[in-house]
Formats: C-alpha cells, sequence, structure tokens
C-alpha cells in the first residue's frame, strides 16, 4: 500500500515538474540527450547461462538455460558554455530544465524533493556522478550495488578521460557512508576531499562526467574486468593456496540450522569466514586463495570477481529467493558453478528478499561428496 501510495505520488509530482518547464527524462531520452557527449562505449555482450539443476534433485531446477545479455556502458561528457549542472540529493543531474535518468528510473522524486532545500551550496568546476538513485538500505544500498554500480562504473569513466580531469574533478552522488566506500574510493585514486555527499550538499558544476548502469543481475562484463584490473594493480594480490570455505552470514538469509552445517562442514576441510567487517585487501586475499566457495545467497559472493577461472561457487538459496546474479559472475569469471536448496521452489522466486534459509545437512554433505569427488578426480 505504501509503495503505491508513492509511485501514485511520484507520478503526481512528475507532472507537477512538467508544468514548471522540467521534463523528466526516460533512460532512453537521455541517452539521446547526452548522445552528442558520448566519450566511451562498451558495447552489449551475451553470455549463454545454462541449466542449473538443484543439486540435489536434478530434476528441478534453479535456473533455466538463458542469454544473459548486458546493456551498453558509456560515459558522457557534458560541457556547454552557460549550462549549470545541478544534482538532486540523490544524484540525479538537472541539466538546464532536463533532469537526466542514468540509472534505474527517477522513482524517488519525492525523497529528492524532500531533501531538496536542507542542503548548503556547493560548487565545482567538474563533478564526476557515477550514481543516482535513492538508497533505501534493502533493495539498493549494500556492498554489491556499490562494488558492481558504483565502484565499476568510476573505472570506466577512469579509463575514459584524461587522469588529469579525473584526479582533480568533484565525485559527487548520494554516499554509502561505509568503511569499505572509502577503501575502494582510495584504491581507484579517489582522495577523501574530492568526494562530496549529494544527499548533503546542493552541488553545482559547470561540467558533468558520468556514465550508466544497465542491467542490475548483468553488469557490462568491461565494466567487471576494468575493476579487477585497476584494484588488483594497486593491491596486488597473490594466490598461496586453494581453500575450501564457507561464507558465514549473520543478517538476513542466514543459515537457521548453521551450527550442524558446519560440524559437517569441517571434515571436509573448510574454512569458515565469519560475517564481520573486512578491509578491501582481506576479502580480495580470501577470495584469491578460494578453490571452492559455498555459503548462502548473500552480497560477500560480489568478491568472486577476484577468483581465479576454475574456482567453484556452490551458492545455497532459500526455494522462494534465487536471483541469478551470482551465476552470472562466476560466468564472467570462468569459475564452476552450483546451487542448492531445500523443498519445493515457489511461484515466485524473488518473493523473499530477506527470509532466512534451512537445509539439510544431509543432503549438503551428499552434494559435496559429489562435487569434491569430481572436482578434484
Amino acid at each position: 500500500m505504501i509503495n503505491r501510495f508513492k509511485s501514485i505520488l511520484g507520478k503526481l509530482i512528475e507532472q507537477t515538474l512538467r508544468l514548471t518547464g522540467i521534463q523528466v527524462l526516460t533512460k532512453q531520452q537521455t541517452d539521446a540527450f547526452l548522445k552528442p557527449y558520448r566519450v566511451a562505449n562498451h558495447p552489449s555482450g551475451d553470455i549463454h547461462l545454462t541449466d542449473v539443476p538443484n543439486l540435489i534433485n536434478p530434476s528441478q531446477l534453479v535456473f533455466r538455460q538463458s542469454e544473459a545479455v548486458t546493456q551498453p556502458g558509456y560515459v558522457w561528457d557534458y560541457h556547454q558554455p552557460g549550462d549549470r549542472v545541478s544534482l538532486l540529493p540523490y544524484g540525479s543531474a538537472l541539466i538546464g530544465r532536463n533532469l537526466l535518468c542514468t540509472n534505474f528510473g527517477n522513482h524517488h522524486l519525492l525523497e529528492n524533493l524532500i531533501g531538496w532545500w536542507n542542503r548548503k551550496p556547493y560548487s565545482a568546476k567538474t563533478v564526476i556522478n557515477p550514481w543516482s538513485h535513492y538508497l533505501d538500505g534493502i533493495a539498493y544500498g549494500g556492498y554489491y550495488d556499490f562494488v558492481i554500480l558504483v565502484a565499476a562504473q568510476l573505472c570506466r569513466i577512469k579509463d575514459a578521460v584524461p587522469e588529469a580531469l579525473f584526479s582533480e574533478a568533484t565525485v559527487a552522488y548520494p554516499l554509502f557512508n561505509s568503511e569499505y566506500e572509502r577503501e575502494y574510493l582510495t584504491l581507484l585514486g579517489i582522495k577523501s576531499d574530492q568526494v562530496i555527499d549529494s544527499g548533503r550538499y546542493a552541488v553545482k558544476a559547470e561540467r558533468l562526467i558520468t556514465g550508466n548502469n544497465g542491467h542490475w543481475f548483468y553488469p557490462n562484463t568491461a565494466d567487471i574486468l576494468s575493476l579487477k584490473k585497476q584494484v588488483e594493480s594497486v593491491l596486488k594480490p597473490i594466490q598461496k593456496a586453494r581453500n575450501r570455505i564457507y561464507i558465514s552470514r549473520s543478517g538476513r538469509r542466514r543459515i537457521t540450522n548453521e551450527p550442524d552445517l558446519i560440524r559437517m562442514l569441517d571434515r571436509y576441510g573448510f574454512i569458515i569466514i565469519e560475517d564481520k567487517p573486512r578491509t578491501v585487501a582481506q576479502q580480495v586475499d580470501i577470495y584469491k586463495n578460494a578453490g571452492f566457495i559455498m555459503g548462502p545467497h548473500g552480497a560477500s559472493f560480489t568478491n568472486i570477481i577476484w577468483c581465479n577461472p576454475g574456482t567453484h561457487l556452490f551458492e545455497l538459496f532459500s526455494p522462494n529467493y534465487a536471483p541469478p546474479h551470482f551465476q552470472y559472475l562466476a560466468a564472467v569469471m570462468q569459475m564452476n558453478y552450483s546451487a542448492y536448496y531445500q523443498g519445493i521452489t515457489g511461484a515466485n522466486q524473488h518473493a523473499e528478499l530477506e527470509g532466512n534459509i534451512s537445509v539439510s545437512v544431509d543432503e549438503i554433505d551428499h552434494c559435496l561428496s559429489k562435487l569434491l569427488r569430481n572436482e578434484y578426480a
């Protein structure tokens, strides 16, 4: 009911803005408006994803074969004499009377308007704007979103513009305000005094450098590989082992009978990675040195981008929540992939975003015995 009300109110706000002369552009209209200022284009791609059966019951499919089609990744460098760019609280850019849409829609006009007038003015010559969406902390605002949608886009932008321009520009968007965000920005060569929170400051600039995000499940492969290259060029990780690791979760989507599961995993020599804060360097090291990774679906698997080809990801799901983005990332990274859930899948595999997961320890034991025998045969 609340989302329906906000949707109706958002449409009314959009109509009101149009009456004042502001055009709320769609993503397609934004692409057309910015096309003359395009400075980079990572073409769309197509990766074939195979059937993924429930490992304990091959007649049940967790994922059916499909074509993962990525959208083009653009970088635009907009600057026209006399034009000023203004950023709304959640990062959307207003150029003249045109409100751009570079990511997943302007569905958060209400939140933007509520925070519009309570911000301090901030003036910049050039602003880099890598994100323009409301962070609700549930659907958007976590580790995966930052790494794959923000940090990777910043890598695309860094590849596309002169180094001096990138190092001197202000980077402004609604900040995630996390330690991993600060670490990633530092790894990408972005200094803390370059970064401005558009939720707190009304940023105006003469020049806008921005990019777009495409499919949330299937990010452009060039972005992922650029992020991997740029971060690893700084950290220089070295593979020293091929560990079997289990990623534990203590928040949502945790394994309800995890103590029993961990006792079984001990027989297979698994290292238990507890759900606690770690530096980016530590995360990279853990995944770089993994040969077999297992755990409940969660944002930590974003880190499989640091894995070597041939590493195996065994993902545990709820029957009512099984999104395919780590199957896709595993394919991009040339990894092996398996999946499991207990019971019968529901009609909607995206229904329970936050639901916890129950597994059969005996079934997992059977699955591991088969997987590890084949993996190291």
